[in-house]
């Protein structure tokens, strides 16, 4: 899924390889077995931490980062989206998908020697459930009206108040350590002193804080394996440009880039020719709104030509400098549960309008009657978004729709126009969460606000399968669930989805270990941080 950017080496980049090199210290690693070998990894980041405490890191992205090096959930996410044992071993499911009994290892210690129990986990649940919890009103959600039972130590049951397939992937919220905070009230859990001195169970333990960076020690006793990188430096930096300073300095080892590089990060990496970019592909899409409810766009026909005058690929090559993947549907590539959508080419769209009732007329506008097909295409002032409406406006204009572009600010793009679902087209993001479930994108329960089905797309037999895929627990049988609702989504054509992005991961060359898979969170870059290694 990932793929490295190719670029131009710099004879200056080789001078300065030796140097970052030596200043760095990874050049002379060895193996994992060796307390004197392995050396620091050091990568900047935008930002400072607030609360390094899994409950609270949806709040701040650098928070996110530390947590996902410090701490683990009763599982863990794989690169395809699928739950993988983590402090739970195994588990049993009863038959009605409501229990689930989970088995901890008996070799995990939190970082200060304290071995971990079953109420710990207990304890966690407790937090985001208490009724001042200030944490993210979405993970509350999530876990209301589950009852947790401490079985014994290792043991933990579990009951949820209705079937969920979602919810092993829910049971990777990062655990907290009872011992240490138990007694705590709301506000002191969230302000407390643990969320600058946090105590896990991860790969890594935190041993010095600052104003500047956050450095972080092995864990030896890690029961996933110890990781062979001794050292790993989060360092904090005000802005991207910065970072690309740092970096081109030789100072860093790696950082993650937005979705769309600037010219500083871009020269950074040219001269830096011990680095490479890694693509991580984002778990979201962007995708053309076609308003389901709005005038014309209630026909499907329409909707349909629509989707096949747009060249999502011609898109990402010229609008999105090819970072990412074109888009065919509502379920990411990447996710164990894509199917990949056959989507009626442009050469097919003048016949298609066509048969929508739309001909073109002598002087090329496609009209019904004395009804002329025109659509305005609203997007945010994002110079990339922006550019995406010019473009996507430029290929209906070449088959006769007359479409004019509206920029508006992000905010009044959300609140103005998609949340009362006043407009025709629209060009926004979507982030999908880690299981695929596109349930509430695309439901009809989801149309009015705040449902987030902004399209308005309401399908009796897209609903059914939306609905039977979020409670049966047998993959295959969600899979095929999926697939047939992909298949209703591009005969249906609600909206169409332009391109998935990705953004760029650079790291040393030397670096081996880094796992391919979806970019759910910008700290999923750090999945699978115990096996990193640096190749001599």
């Amino acid at each position: 899924m990932h793929r490295v950017f190719r670029v131009r080496l710099l004879y200056l980049g080789w001078l300065l390889v030796g140097v970052a090199g030596l200043a760095l210290g990874w050049y002379t690693l060895g193996g994992a077995e060796s307390d004197a070998a392995p050396g620091r990894y050091v990568e900047g980041v935008v930002g400072t931490p607030e609360r390094i405490n899994p409950l609270f890191t949806r709040l701040n992205e650098v928070d996110g980062d530390l947590a996902a090096l410090l701490f683990n959930g009763l599982t863990r996410i794989g690169g395809d989206g699928t739950p993988q044992p983590d402090l739970a071993e195994r588990w049993d499911v009863a038959v009605d998908g409501l229990s689930y009994v989970f088995y901890l290892r008996p070799d995990v210690f939190w970082h200060d020697g304290e071995r971990l129990d079953a109420r710990d986990i207990a304890f966690t649940i407790e937090q985001v459930q208490a009724p001042g919890f200030r944490g993210p009103p979405a993970l509350a959600a999530q876990w209301a009206g589950v009852a947790v039972t401490v079985v014994d130590g290792l043991t933990v049951l579990v009951r949820l108040p209705a079937p969920s397939a979602a919810f092993l992937t829910r049971a990777a919220l990062g655990v907290l350590p009872e011992h240490l905070l138990a007694g705590l009230s709301d506000d002191e859990l969230f302000d407390g002193p643990f969320n600058r001195a946090p105590v896990g169970t991860g790969p890594y333990r935190l041993v010095q804080l600052d104003g500047e960076s956050a450095l972080l020690e092995r864990n030896p006793s890690y029961h996933l394996g110890a990781p062979a990188v001794r050292e790993l430096e989060l360092r904090f930096f005000g802005d991207r440009l910065s970072v690309a300073a740092a970096m081109r300095a030789g100072e860093l080892h790696g950082a993650l880039f937005g979705e769309a590089a600037t010219e500083a990060e871009l020269e950074a990496l040219e001269v830096r020719a011990d680095l490479t970019a890694t693509e991580l592909l984002r778990s979201g899409y962007t995708v053309l709104y076609l308003n389901n409810q709005a005038g014309a766009l209630r026909d499907h026909l329409l909707r349909r030509a629509i989707a096949a005058a747009v060249d999502a690929p011609a898109l990402l090559a010229t609008v999105a400098g090819g970072r990412g993947v074109s888009g065919d549907g509502p379920i990411v590539p990447g996710s164990w549960a894509y199917v990949p959508g056959e989507w009626p080419s442009p050469e097919q769209a003048g016949a298609l309008f066509n048969a929508a009732g739309w001909p073109q007329r002598e002087d090329g506008v496609r009209a019904r009657g004395d009804e002329v097909l025109e659509l305005e295409l609203v997007a945010d002032m994002d110079p990339l978004r922006r550019a995406l409406a010019e473009a996507v406006a430029e290929q209906l204009r070449a088959q006769g729709v007359a479409v004019t572009v509206v920029a508006v600010p992000s905010s009044e793009l959300l609140t103005r126009r998609l949340e009362p679902r006043r407009y025709e087209l629209a060009i926004f993001g979507w982030k999908t969460e880690i299981d695929p479930d596109p349930y509430g994108g695309w439901h009809t329960s989801q149309i009015s606000n705040p449902g987030r089905n902004v399209a308005g797309y309401n399908d009796t037999v897209a609903d059914a399968l939306l609905e039977a895929a979020r409670v049966t627990l047998d993959v295959a049988e969600r899979r095929e669930l999926y697939e047939r609702f992909n298949e209703r989504f591009v005969e249906t054509a609600p909206s169409v989805v332009l391109y998935y992005p990705a953004r760029a991961y650079v790291h040393p060359r030397a670096l081996s270990g880094l796992t391919d898979g979806l970019l759910f969170e910008p700290a999923s870059r750090f999945r699978d941080v115990h096996l990193w290694r640096f190749d001599q």
